[in-house]
């Protein structure tokens, strides 16, 4: 029975909370965008509107203040881009009615052009809300409350400065960046498949190399719609981020070949479509490609 065995390398290269809250009940408060009345509704949570964020960024589609969210599964991660294009879906902007269903705190990490940001936000019914007042100081839109009309005001066109995704953040210089595996084994029979998220796993300590803080603790984020990874500091007071695509490298004896990763594979399969040897020793890496050839980040060996 063929053995996974892992070897270290080296190379550049909101918890889930159960508040408890009487039923659900929609804001009777209307939305008023640039001077025009919207049918957006939120839910009044604690005395704040929170509004399910999809629909905040479909509501301000082709606006100055347009931004863009991406769920990834694989992380669990939010991911919203200021001054981008919205791409809807089917159940964006629909009526919004009373639930029984109780609050949570949001259990996905939230990213703001790359940057962690942390925000008041609840799960309801399986969709994120954020606290419109907060959401607005990160994207730029302006958000005021008509006492007059008992309406809740966005504005779009005032050109507001966002807040800064971090208070007294450290700005990092990044010049690279350093991974060293976990020493292991494993049974390829019952673990046939390779994902970009058992690299991860495999991954002892990510570290983000700097010109002015040296090195930086960091996790890595796969964005599969960008076929791109992320590597985040882990403490929020630093401000910088790794980017790579990813690739696999196949070596086996002299023979090794390197493609771009797309989804997880099935390693025997794989080997076997590239002309390797599935009964033979091997080895499998993550990385990515350079001007100086291929850098490893994380690497099993098949023995």
């Amino acid at each position: 029975m063929k053995k996974l065995f892992v070897i270290g390398v080296s190379a550049f290269a909101l918890f889930l909370s159960s508040n408890v809250f009487a039923a659900t009940k929609v804001s009777n408060q209307n939305v008023v965008l640039d001077g025009k009345t919207t049918n957006v509704k939120g839910y009044n949570i604690k005395d704040n509107n929170y509004f399910k964020l999809r629909d905040i960024a479909a509501l301000l589609e082709g606006t100055d203040e347009g931004f863009d969210v991406k769920y990834h599964e694989g992380t669990n991660t939010i991911h919203i881009s200021r001054k981008s294009d919205y791409n809807r879906i089917s159940d964006d902007l629909k009526s919004l009615k009373d639930t029984e269903s109780n609050p949570i705190n949001s259990p996905q990490n939230v990213f703001v052009d790359g940057q962690k940001v942390s925000f008041n936000a609840y799960s309801i019914d399986g969709y994120n809300y954020f606290k419109l007042r907060e959401l607005g100081r990160v994207i730029g839109f302006l958000v005021e409350f008509d006492k007059e009309e008992g309406n809740v005001v966005i504005e779009t066109t005032r050109n507001l400065t966002p807040r800064p995704l971090v208070n007294n953040l450290v700005k990092l210089d990044v010049i690279g960046y350093a991974a060293g595996s976990y020493e292991a084994e494993q049974d390829i029979v019952k673990k046939g498949e390779l994902d970009i998220t058992d690299f991860f796993k495999n991954i002892e300590s990510g570290l983000i190399l700097t010109s002015n803080e040296g090195r930086v603790s960091a996790e890595s984020y796969y964005i599969k719609e960008d076929n791109v990874v992320m590597v985040h500091p882990i403490q929020a007071k630093f401000s910088g981020t790794f980017k790579y695509t990813p690739f696999i490298r196949i070596r086996q004896g002299n023979k090794e070949d390197v493609f771009r990763y797309n989804d997880k594979f099935e390693v025997a399969k794989t080997l076997k479509s590239k002309g390797f040897d599935p009964t033979g020793d091997f080895e499998i890496s993550l990385g990515t490609k350079s001007d100086d050839g291929f850098i490893v980040y994380s690497t099993f060996v098949y023995k």
